[in-house]
């Protein structure tokens, strides 16, 4: 359009010029005027087309631009697309792993539940086995004893009553170590359950059996101290009892060990004080623990119940 008012310009001043020329009147001047348009018109001209030369570089630097991004947003789609699948695979195998983890604790709770009752059942077998040892200890001291003060004896039957006797003791404390190896054995089996479960940290931690095994541990570690090594089954028991404790220790469980050491009157416990006059004026030893101190990651979950004997 523009081309053609240009042209019809061109037209119009070299009519003009034509005629300027035939025409005596105009003079040069005018002349001059009319070549100096025409030189201005030529010049705008000129910068017109400059200016659509560069117009049509910024339209095709424009689509350039315009299929870039198409192309980007093609690319961001397919993204989008694959992240959307990403994720609902990704919740249908969480929704799988919960489901699973949900059916382990249920078993492991109802495993845990069956145990515990199994380990109060051994523990009341235990009871009765060393109740019935004593007493049959107890019956053949008393017999012997009889027999002693009736004067039917000789000191080669005295002796066979102390034979008996430690025979007896022996017998006694090799039972209880028997019963001992096989409730932690047992119980060291249950400790994995509830370990591999709050490793997943899915439920909240359960102290119940952890405080049972503790007490069992306690109670084995203070029957060993009053007996000999030699007695059959102790070292195997004592590496027992140390290798749970181990097992306790790397979940974040301390057995806080107090049997021997002074009393004081900052600790929290619950203590039961007994006299000893052989002890030392001033003294106060822990000389028993009926339930240790448990502490779980540094805080304590069970505070001691303990023996002290004193000289005050």
């Amino acid at each position: 359009m523009k081309r053609i008012l240009l042209a019809m310009v061109f037209v119009v001043l070299g009519i003009q010029l034509s005629i300027a020329q035939d025409i005596p009147e105009y003079n040069e001047t005018h002349l001059e005027i009319l070549q100096k348009g025409i030189s201005n018109i030529q010049n705008e001209f000129s910068n017109i087309e400059k200016e659509i030369t560069r117009l049509k570089r910024e339209n095709q630097n424009r689509l350039a631009e315009i299929r870039t991004l198409n192309l980007e947003h093609d690319t961001l789609k397919l993204s989008l697309d694959s992240l959307f699948t990403s994720h609902t695979q990704l919740y249908k195998i969480q929704k799988a792993d919960k489901d699973t983890i949900n059916q382990r604790i249920a078993m492991a709770n109802n495993t845990i539940i069956r145990n515990q009752s199994v380990l109060e059942n051994r523990s009341l077998w235990g009871g009765i086995i060393a109740l019935f040892i004593v007493l049959l200890s107890g019956s053949i001291l008393l017999y012997f004893f009889k027999r002693i003060k009736l004067g039917t004896n000789s000191i080669d039957e005295v002796r066979k009553a102390q034979d008996a006797l430690q025979n007896a003791q022996t017998k006694m404390q090799e039972e209880s170590i028997k019963l001992d190896n096989k409730l932690l054995e047992m119980a060291e089996q249950q400790i994995k359950i509830p370990t591999a479960i709050n490793n997943q940290g899915t439920t909240a931690v359960d102290h119940s059996l952890a405080l049972k095994v503790a007490d069992e541990i306690v109670r084995i570690e203070l029957n060993l101290s009053r007996m000999d090594s030699s007695i059959k089954g102790y070292k195997q028991l004592a590496k027992a009892v140390q290798r749970i404790k181990d097992n306790f220790q790397a979940n974040g469980y301390e057995i806080v060990d107090m049997l021997g050491k002074p009393y004081n009157e900052g600790m929290k416990v619950i203590a039961n004080f007994v006299s000893d006059e052989n002890m030392e004026q001033g003294k106060q030893i822990i000389t028993g623990i009926i339930k240790p101190q448990i502490n779980y990651n540094g805080k304590m979950i069970q505070s001691a119940q303990i023996t002290v004997s004193q000289n005050i």
